[in-house]
């Protein structure tokens, strides 16, 4: 309704996105809807997506994957790439304690992307030389307070309570960098299941880490957010689950090996997604609306 009274004023209308709400075998918001099946409320929720794309002037999306689902709703479809404002990071923080600090970072450690590495989280978190961080999930003020988030996701409160590890809660997103920052990460694990969500998704946390140093070990499969890794460069990829161990324990015994891969990934992401090279990108496109 808005979309329209907008159009009737002569606005122009953009929609950026950066989820698909279609379900191929799961899709988490899925669980937010107790009023009919995962499928219904996904269906309702992507026809609305649908009529109001259909209005828009413009549709800009994070990544490829994305950008061609949205273009056959609306044919003016582009990619906006995701980028970073070196002015929003801090110079990187080192770890210097006894304990390599391996993170997990937002939704990797929710649904159903950590249970292939569930096994080795725990026996990680059970040695004396490593430490695992989890930055995610609510605090028990959260929780206590959003009941029925805390309901869908009770079985990661039980494994994320069950081990020993540093928990820091979900933060506003102003203060993330600095907060991610501040963690001294020595790993980032990015586990993720193939699916057509999760294809849709975008290499923000490889940018993310990049900035702060921190070498990522990521989920490698087609069309994935993490492809343009160059593994063992600026960054580690996993194509086969049994290997996520292997990979892991090289890195927790090489320390140099993760200051080289964080410094190259750094220089990566500066030299390719630093905002101030790519701004012209939204002018441009904004910009053709009026011609």
């Amino acid at each position: 309704d808005l979309a329209r009274m907008l159009k009737q004023s002569g606005k122009k209308i953009v929609m950026d996105n950066d989820d698909t709400f279609r379900l191929e075998d799961f899709h988490p918001l899925a669980q937010f809807n107790p009023d009919g099946t995962a499928e219904e409320n996904l269906q309702r929720r992507q026809d609305n997506i649908e009529a109001f794309m259909k209005m828009c002037d413009l549709v800009t999306a994070s990544t490829k994957v994305l950008a061609e689902e949205y273009s056959k709703v609306n044919p003016n479809t582009i990619i906006l790439p995701n980028c970073v404002d070196p002015d929003d990071w801090d110079e990187p923080l080192r770890n210097e304690g006894d304990k390599v600090r391996v993170g997990l970072v937002g939704s990797v450690a929710l649904e159903y992307d950590y249970l292939h590495v569930k096994d080795l989280i725990r026996k990680l978190s059970e040695r004396d030389d490593v430490e695992i961080c989890l930055l995610g999930l609510g605090s028990i003020e959260h929780r206590e307070r959003n009941p029925n988030v805390t309901k869908v996701f009770q079985e990661e409160y039980e494994f994320w309570d069950s081990i020993k590890k540093e928990h820091v809660p979900w933060v506003e997103v102003h203060k993330y960098p600095e907060t991610l920052n501040e963690m001294r990460l020595d790993i980032m694990m990015i586990p993720r299941k193939d699916n057509y969500f999760n294809r849709c998704k975008s290499n923000l946390k490889f940018l993310e880490a990049g900035m702060c140093e921190i070498p990522v070990v990521a989920q490698s499969f087609p069309d994935g957010p993490y492809e343009e890794i160059t593994h063992g460069d600026n960054g580690l990829l996993i194509k086969d689950n049994a290997k996520w161990e292997e990979v892991i324990e090289t890195l927790i015994d090489n320390k140099e090996l993760r200051r080289k891969i964080g410094r190259s990934a750094r220089a990566y992401v500066l030299e390719n997604y630093d905002i101030n090279n790519h701004a012209h990108k939204w002018d441009e496109a904004y910009s053709k609306l009026f011609i």
